[in-house]
């Protein structure tokens, strides 16, 4: 039997944004948090490399070239593998509809541009059931 104070393996959580300035920002949040961190420029990108990467969680920012978060997290809940991987939105601006669309593409939750560490920190913790990172 494994002891509760044994290392679980790193999570890994992918994040899509085509702004490389936020990409940057998420990855060093996370890192500094303990977790194995990929990136994507564009859904199209994270439907090519997911299933290789396995992520824990994933990260897309709504607005991208090629295929936007939206379709993105749509694909992803169609594909068994990835129904109950947490997905969470990142946005610039949030509209009075934009949370049902959100709900409605299979998104867990969203979070708004300026990332505050702690929000993202908070949100992680709650869709992975961590008590602390």
């Amino acid at each position: 039997m494994i002891s509760p104070d044994y290392p679980q393996e790193p999570r890994r959580i992918l994040i899509a944004d085509d702004s490389a300035s936020s990409r940057d920002l998420l990855r060093s949040i996370l890192e500094a948090n303990g977790y194995v961190v990929e990136e994507a420029e564009d859904g199209q990108q994270v439907l090519e490399i997911i299933e290789s990467f396995g992520p824990h969680l994933v990260i897309l920012d709504l607005h991208m070239p090629r295929l936007d978060g939206y379709s993105t997290a749509t694909s992803l809940r169609k594909t068994a593998i990835f129904q109950r991987t947490p997905i969470v939105a990142l946005t610039a601006a949030i509209t009075q509809t934009a949370p049902d669309r959100i709900s409605e593409s299979g998104f867990s939750a969203y979070l708004v541009k300026p990332i505050r560490p702690s929000s993202l920190r908070k949100c992680i913790a709650s869709l992975l059931q961590i008590d602390s990172i």
